[in-house]
């Protein structure tokens, strides 16, 4: 294959299994597609191909089933040989520069980045080490990831999604280092136009309550379930958006509970369909790394409380931070802003918008420089 390519243009790298929902790969295509608008030639190694339609893309087939990307097999498989098809890729393509979204992927391209001698940036989207922690790993699965992190951040250019987790990854190793480490936050694009709480201003109705992320131990839906429980039944109902490992355990308490008019399981929506319906997102979260579901409230003029975790520190006001000691501060926040909801609502949202201001930024253009030319 013969391609011709401006002096200017570089020749990119970058790989992840397969495209699913959630906002891990709705950013890796945003940094794709704004590579490709400046110019540059991207590839990539996957088992599916992106929904990505450039004539400067470049997807490099995993030779693997497409219906069968999970298990031991599968990932022993991949890490295995991604590493090997990658170098080929990049000697083959005579590729200029490597990203990774997570540090496993960084680890798969660190043979090429030593071979060609090019930059590997390395974006960290979340903290596995705590998660496995979380959802109570073996102590040498735990023990492998880390060795693993601490060789996919060697040498690389690595920035965390978060102050919080650069400073703690970089914590974790004493020898194993990147060359330089930074923060690239997650943007917020607004989009809402009409104020908060004029949806609740027409007659006295139930809350809607949301929650948006993967049914799992990490998010602590099963919070939630217990503020539901402490507030009045009139005054709200909760939507759960999303599927995951503890969805079963999730719905076998609302069946215990009773809970069943006042819990709702809506499974994965897009998430534009999403805040129009919602007056206040809930997100008690045990641990982050950005959350995309508090980002797109904000941008969309939702409402948010969620748990005093640092993750959340850095991006809302302490107003809207409660403590997971007590399940009775969350139902007593829900009942003021249901008896109330106009001023209530206006008033969080006026405070997360001025926290967040340092969020809002041209995210394409700073990740395509961070990737090009640091």
């Amino acid at each position: 294959m013969t391609m011709k390519q401006d002096p200017d243009s570089k020749r990119i790298l970058t790989c992840y299994y397969r495209p699913k929902p959630g906002g891990f790969c709705k950013r890796l295509f945003r940094s794709i597609n704004a590579l490709l608008d400046r110019g540059h030639t991207v590839h990539y190694l996957a088992v599916i191909p992106f929904p990505i339609d450039h004539p400067n893309c470049y997807f490099h087939r995993f030779p693997w089933s497409e219906e069968r990307t999970s298990g031991y097999l599968f990932w022993g498989f991949f890490h295995f040989f991604a590493p090997f098809q990658l170098l080929y890729i990049g000697l083959r393509f005579r590729v200029d520069r490597l990203f990774a979204f997570g540090h496993n992927y960084a680890l798969f391209m660190q043979p090429l980045r030593l071979a060609r001698r090019i930059p590997l940036t390395l974006f960290l989207r979340a903290d596995t080490i705590e998660n496995h922690r979380i959802k109570g790993r073996a102590g040498w699965l735990i023990a492998l990831e880390h060795l693993l992190e601490g060789l996919g951040i060697t040498g690389t250019r690595m920035y965390g999604v978060s102050e919080t987790l650069t400073r703690k990854t970089i914590a974790r190793h004493r020898f194993l280092r990147p060359s330089r480490s930074g923060v690239l936050r997650n943007d917020i694009v607004k989009q809402h136009t009409d104020p908060a709480g004029t949806k609740k201003t027409q007659g006295r109705q139930p809350l809607r309550l949301a929650c948006v992320g993967v049914l799992e131990p990490r998010k602590n839906q099963r919070f939630l379930l217990e503020v539901i429980k402490g507030v009045e039944a009139e005054q709200a109902v909760l939507h759960l958006y999303g599927t995951g490992p503890d969805e079963q355990f999730l719905q076998e308490i609302v069946q215990r509970e009773n809970l069943t008019d006042r819990v709702l399981f809506e499974g994965w929506v897009p998430s534009e369909e999403i805040w129009p319906d919602i007056d206040l997102l809930l997100m008690p979260s045990l641990h982050e790394g950005a959350p995309n579901a508090v980002l797109e409230a904000i941008g969309h003029g939702v409402p948010v409380l969620a748990s005093d975790i640092a993750e959340h520190r850095e991006i809302l006001p302490e107003k809207a931070l409660l403590s997971l000691d007590k399940f009775t501060e969350w139902a007593k926040e829900v009942e003021l802003v249901f008896h109330n909801p106009e001023i209530q609502l206006q008033n969080i949202v006026r405070e997360q918008e001025v926290s967040a201001q340092q969020m809002m930024f041209d995210w394409e253009r700073l990740i395509t420089e961070i990737i090009i030319y640091r």
